[in-house]
């Protein structure tokens, strides 16, 4: 499969990815094993980049993945592993966005324990929190580089205007 670098100094990945929130019930029933079927397949055709999120199945689908790389230690060193938070539920159901620093270290510490991992290639924001500037959010996430629970970090769904002024 073809390779490309992810950002200026990161790893190669495959040019495909997967997404994992099929790992989650979002698109019908599936199972543990479906899931490990499924990241067998990847490791076959070359897929090194998955993406999952902590509100995947409220985090179904890292655990997913978290009991794969358990079971198959050598997995860890063909995937590079991104994962998302930001998104809240109010006790009616109601969606937010969270992006304070607090919020996301505890999201990502959670995120670690379910996929059995002392840190992420790759942590984002997976939506705009209207009350963070993109600088601020940036910030946050950085620090979690530094502490050594991320590789590198990233921002979901925002327009390259938003993305230029995150990385100033």
């Amino acid at each position: 499969m073809e390779k490309r670098r992810l950002g200026a100094n990161g790893p190669e990945i495959g040019a495909i990815g997967y997404g994992a929130m099929s790992f989650s019930d979002m698109y019908g029933p599936t199972n543990e094993a479906e899931s490990h079927a499924i990241l067998n397949a990847c490791r076959d055709l070359g897929v090194t980049h998955l993406d999952t999120a902590n509100v995947y199945g409220m985090g179904k689908s890292e655990n997913a993945i978290g009991t794969y790389l358990k079971a198959n230690p050598g997995a860890r060193d063909e995937f590079v592993i991104a994962t998302k938070a930001t998104i809240t539920r109010d006790p009616d159901g109601n969606r937010g966005f969270d992006n304070s620093a607090e919020h996301l270290e505890t999201e990502l510490d959670k995120s670690l324990q379910r996929l059995g991992l002392e840190c992420v290639d790759l942590f984002y924001a997976h939506r705009r929190d209207p009350r963070f500037t993109p600088e601020e959010t940036a910030a946050n996430l950085g620090r979690l580089v530094e502490k050594g629970k991320a590789r590198a970090i990233g921002l979901s769904e925002i327009a390259p205007a938003t993305l230029r002024r995150a990385m100033t």
